[in-house]
């Protein structure tokens, strides 16, 4: 679990700008789910209610940062940093079957990297939601990331980074600058 600033953020269309602080950044593919209700201690049998909308998302990693006093293995900001989550547009559950089956597939130029879903993972999702709610009270507007594969692929200026989940209603495309 990694508890990302809203900074960090990248929407759908908007570039990636390769920051300078680390030598190589990969990335990998993963489901975000937005919470639309406020909720602490939730039992896995209601937390269906809490999601309502889901998006793909590939979620970036620095590699190397040229910090040499930062542990990368201890560092926030190896997940943390500007534009470190890219994000989908939203679709609503209601046009899901099943958010645990839902695929995510990740492209970088057109060629297709990594794809995965949560039951892949061994997860449900509404084990992660009841699980992070005995931690912290989720909020209206919180979104959980849960990635999706352990395939890792490099990112460099010039790509174009595609994903989509759920039929292809929901896309996500970002070009790295």
């Amino acid at each position: 679990m990694f508890l990302i600033a809203d900074s960090a953020i990248i929407r759908n269309n908007k570039p990636f700008f390769v920051p300078h602080f680390a030598q190589r950044f990969t990335a990998r593919v993963a489901l975000a789910l937005h919470i639309d209700r406020l909720g602490k201690h939730i039992e896995p049998h209601f937390a269906h209610r809490y999601c309502g909308a889901i998006a793909p998302a590939i979620k970036v990693d620095a590699q190397g940062i040229n910090i040499p006093q930062l542990s990368e293995q201890h560092s926030a900001l190896v997940h943390s940093f500007d534009g470190a989550l890219m994000l989908g547009d939203f679709t609503s559950i209601d046009n899901c079957d099943d958010i645990n089956s839902t695929t995510v597939s990740a492209f970088c130029n057109n060629n297709a990297v990594a794809s995965g879903s949560i039951a892949d993972m061994g997860l449900d999702y509404r084990e992660v939601i009841s699980q992070l709610s005995t931690f912290f009270t989720l909020k209206m507007g919180d979104i959980i990331l849960i990635e999706l594969s352990s395939v890792e692929f490099d990112i460099n200026i010039g790509d174009t980074l595609t994903a989509t989940s759920v039929d292809n209603l929901s896309k996500l495309t970002i070009r790295v600058k």
